[in-house]
Formats: structure tokens, C-alpha cells, sequence
């Protein structure tokens, strides 16, 4: 007799229970792990994160000076290539809790270029040390490719630091993964930064020297300096020197092998004291103005090849690098021409004689031979000599004593390169600028010069604009640049002044990507 108590269920149902069972874990597996990833400890700058191994960070400067604080940085990984991973971690000085969320929609436009930001989602709002936490999930176009991400900000009261931080994950991994990531990164990311507490310091002019001030009595953090000098130190870059100026004193003077300070030659730094000189020349009457053409400027001369580019050539193009002389005398053309100004009997007819290829004021090209004739008219329009005129106006004025300046066959002074002066003398020329051209009371150099010397005026190479004689960098400074790792670097709104002095041409870009990654980072606005 069969028992009628329940029905058992057939083979075919268990195996098919079985295998949606089996199916939803795997899936549920496959959704939620991933590989064990190894993870090493990022520590720099005053803040340490843990990020997936084999990320290789670079390290630039990032910010508008449009945001709460010029002084920023960014450490950002590859997106695409051997690691699918994008970390950035910006920060930005605050004195005070700054709004964060407007920050967060600036900051979306600060990821570079080749970027686009897709849908964002509503922010989400939490707590980090204490701190709110504004977090919110997007979606990132980098270079066509669509990918997911995540961002969070917070204000971290103790460094008086606003903290954000990018996360993006190759599309291929799962939305929950990139957030279970970055949740991991918030997790690990400490802040050790405390910001200095900067103190009154007594005002001066550094005439007679310069004082000197712990770094954080004038606001500066010690550590990014240290290791500025650790990296110099241990990848053998062939700096000589660095000078750092925060508020009139200096907070770093740092000497390297077997140099100790002496008169250095600045090589195209030159460029930028004769254009100031140019400068007091046209205040003083010497000069008529920027508009005066050049030929008109040397009337006992007569040059060769002229066309009607060369008759209406002016004091503006020279001091701009818009000239269109064919002059092929920079390291672009393995300094042929300029070997071939120093063979001549007279440098400055030579270069008067150079063909006008293309119209004045159209085009920039570095060209040393322009600079050697403002020399040369300086000495044309106030008979005295480049170094006799910058003695009396403008060297003696700053307490600069020891000068030495070469001269061409002629006796003229060489207006490219050839000044020998020291570090701290050279951060005298950019304090003097930092002080719109005034000097212990006095106007050494017109303040509308300064504004109109240090601006773009043309699009340019080493850094994105050129002044008169001075490069123009589009994230808030403007330097003299000389060959093989010359600086005099001046950041208007950090009240900081650095120079950098080298022996080695294969460091020059090694030196110029000192001020972006440690001594800006380093200042507190």
C-alpha cells in the first residue's frame, strides 16, 4: 500500500534547483571578488593613501588660481596601459571650512585634458575624521573611452587642508567594485600635514644681505624642501644651488658638491636684466617707446638685406622674440648661428645684417643675436655700456657689488648670456620684481614695466608665454630661464621667490620640475 503523507520531488527538480543554486552563488562571486590585490603605501606631502601595486604616480601642479588656494598638487596614475587605475589626490590650503561642495564642481574640471565628465550622481554625505564627507559616483569619458569613478571631499581642520580624491577603475570591472575600491583608498588616506604657524616677521630690505627664517615662521612646510633636497641629493641632479624666498627672508639657501656661493654665470637670465634695463631706459627718455623701429635705433649703421619686415621691425618684436630674423642661434640648431656671431669681426652689425624671414611681431623664436642688440642699444642710446648703466640704476640700488659681465669683440656687453652674479643676488632681481620694481622706497623700475615684462605676449616653448625677455608660466609665476638650469622663478601670490643655479645641461627640465612639485606645494597662501 502506497503512503500518501507528500509528494517527493523528482531527480530532474533537484538538479535543476541545484544548478540555479550553484548559478546565483557563482554569479554572486564572480559580481562581488576579485583577485587579491597586493597594495603598497603612498607618503608624500604630507598625507599617505594605500594604492594597488604597480601604479606609477607623476607628480604635477594643478590648480587655476581661481580656487580657494593657488598652491595645489595632484598625484595621478595611468588609466590605461599595464595598470587600470586612475587615482588623483588634489588638495587645496583653506584657513578657514570652505564650501565644499561648489569645490567639488570646480575640481571636475581640473582632471585634464582628454576628459569629460558623463552623469553624476545625487552626493552622498558621511564623516571622515570627524569631518563631513561628500561622496559621489560618475561617469568619466578619457579620450573616448567610457568608464566609472568615484570622488570625495572633506576639509581636514588640523592641516587646514581641503582634501579631494579621484578613483576610476577600467570599464570592465563592476560599479559596486569601484566603489568597494575607493571606499578602501578613503579608508587608508591619513593626513600627518600640520599646517605652520606662520609668524609677523619684521619688514626689510635685503640691501645689505638677507635675513634668514625657519621655513614655517613664514609658512612654509619643511618637509617638501627635505625632500627636494633628498631627490636632488640621491638621483645626482647636477643643481648647484637653491634659494628660497617666502616674505622677504630667506627660509632655504642650499649649496651642492663644491660649490659655496660664489659669483655663478645665470647665461640667459642675462635676457631678462637687459630688458629691465630697456625698461628705465624708455622711463628715463633715453628710448622713445616700445613702437621705435630698430633701424632707427642704431642711424649710424647700415644693414644689409633690407626688406620692408626689417625697416619696420621694433623695439617690441626684439624684446617679445618675434623678430623673424634667420638667426638659427639656439640649441634648436645646435647654436650654429650663434657660433657664427662670436667668429664676427662685429656682433652687432652682424645680427643687424641677418635676413628678415617672416613679419615682425607674427611668430615667437628664441633668438639670442635680438637680445644682444638691446644690449647694444642701451649702450647706443645712453653712451655707457650695458654693465656701466646697470651698475648706477639698478645693480648698486639692489646692493649687488660683485658683477661680472663679458662684452663682445667690439666691447660691447654680451645681452644673451654672460653675467656672472650670485644665487642671492639673482633673488634680489626677483624680490625687486615681486615688489612691482620698487626697491626700499624707491621706484628702481617702472610698475607698469614689470606688469607688461611679466605677462604672455606670445605663445612660447619652454613654459606657455613670453614677456619681454621673461618666460610666463600659465600657473601663476613667471621666471628668467638660463641654459643648463639657471632659474629666478617669482610667484606673486605666494609672496616667493626661488632660484636654482646647475652645471649639467641634461638636468635642466629635472630643475625647472623642482618649483612645481615641492616648493609651491610647500607654501601656505
Amino acid at each position: 500500500m502506497t503512503e500518501t503523507g507528500g509528494v517527493k520531488p523528482s531527480k530532474r527538480v533537484i538538479i535543476v534547483a541545484v544548478v540555479i543554486i550553484a548559478s546565483s552563488i557563482g554569479l554572486y562571486l564572480w559580481y562581488n571578488w576579485s583577485p587579491p590585490i597586493e597594495y603598497e603605501e603612498y607618503d608624500r606631502f604630507g598625507f599617505s593613501f594605500n594604492y594597488p601595486e604597480g601604479i606609477e604616480f607623476s607628480e604635477n601642479g594643478l590648480g587655476d588660481g581661481s580656487l580657494v588656494s593657488v598652491s595645489s598638487g595632484v598625484i595621478q596614475g595611468m588609466l590605461m596601459g599595464d595598470s587600470p587605475e586612475l587615482i588623483s589626490v588634489i588638495w587645496f590650503h583653506n584657513e578657514s571650512t570652505p564650501a565644499l561642495e561648489p569645490l567639488l564642481d570646480k575640481a571636475f574640471t581640473q582632471l585634464g585634458e582628454g576628459t569629460e565628465v558623463g552623469e553624476r550622481n545625487e552626493l552622498e554625505t558621511s564623516t571622515k575624521d570627524g569631518s563631513d564627507l561628500l561622496t559621489q559616483s560618475f561617469t568619466l569619458y578619457i579620450e573616448g573611452y567610457e568608464t566609472k569613478g568615484m570622488v570625495g571631499t572633506w576639509y581636514d581642520s588640523r592641516a587646514q587642508r581641503t582634501y579631494m580624491v579621484f578613483h576610476v577603475r577600467a570599464p570592465t570591472l563592476s560599479d559596486r567594485m569601484v566603489e568597494t575600491d575607493f571606499n578602501k583608498l578613503l579608508d587608508s588616506f591619513e593626513s600627518s600635514y600640520v599646517a605652520p604657524m606662520e609668524i609677523a616677521l619684521e619688514p626689510y630690505w635685503p640691501t645689505d644681505g638677507w635675513r634668514t627664517a625657519d621655513p614655517e615662521e613664514a609658512g612654509v612646510y619643511q618637509e617638501p624642501l627635505d625632500e627636494m633636497l633628498d631627490e636632488i641629493k640621491s638621483r645626482g641632479i647636477g643643481a648647484d644651488s637653491v634659494t628660497v624666498v617666502r616674505d622677504g627672508y630667506v627660509v632655504l639657501n642650499e649649496y651642492f658638491s663644491t660649490y659655496q656661493g660664489e659669483p655663478h654665470i645665470i647665461y640667459s637670465c642675462t635676457k631678462s636684466v637687459v630688458s629691465t634695463l630697456i625698461g628705465i631706459a624708455i622711463e628715463e627718455g633715453y628710448i622713445e617707446g616700445l613702437d621705435v623701429r630698430v633701424l632707427d635705433l642704431f642711424p649710424d649703421r647700415t644693414a644689409a638685406d633690407v626688406n620692408d619686415w626689417k625697416e619696420e621691425m621694433t623695439l617690441r618684436d626684439l624684446l617679445t622674440m618675434t623678430a623673424g630674423f634667420d638667426a638659427r642661434d639656439s640649441y634648436l640648431y645646435e647654436w650654429e648661428g650663434l657660433n657664427t656671431m662670436h667668429a664676427s669681426p662685429d656682433a652687432l652689425q652682424y645680427v643687424l645684417d641677418l635676413p628678415v624671414i617672416e613679419e615682425p611681431g607674427t611668430r615667437f623664436e628664441y633668438t639670442n643675436g635680438v637680445s644682444h642688440l638691446l644690449s647694444c642699444i642701451i649702450t647706443e642710446t645712453t653712451g655707457m655700456s650695458a654693465l656701466e648703466y646697470g651698475m648706477d640704476r639698478l645693480f648698486e640700488p639692489l646692493g649687488i657689488q660683485d658683477v661680472e659681465w663679458h662684452e663682445d669683440s667690439m666691447g660691447r656687453n654680451w645681452g644673451y648670456s654672460r653675467i656672472y652674479i650670485t644665487p642671492q643676488d639673482m633673488a634680489k632681481i626677483g624680490y625687486l620684481f615681486l615688489n612691482g620694481g620698487e626697491w626700499n622706497g624707491t621706484q628702481i623700475v617702472p610698475e607698469r614695466w614689470v606688469e607688461e615684462a611679466t605677462r604672455k605676449h606670445v605663445d612660447a616653448t619652454i613654459m606657455d608665454g613670453y614677456g619681454y625677455q621673461w618666460w610666463v608660466s600659465g600657473k601663476g609665476y613667471y621666471s628668467a630661464v638660463g641654459h643648463m638650469g639657471q632659474f629666478i622663478h617669482v610667484v606673486p601670490d605666494l609672496d616667493l621667490v626661488v632660484v636654482f643655479t646647475s652645471r649639467t645641461e641634461a638636468d635642466f627640465d629635472r630643475i625647472l620640475s623642482l618649483l612645481e612639485r615641492y616648493v609651491i606645494p610647500a607654501v601656505v597662501p
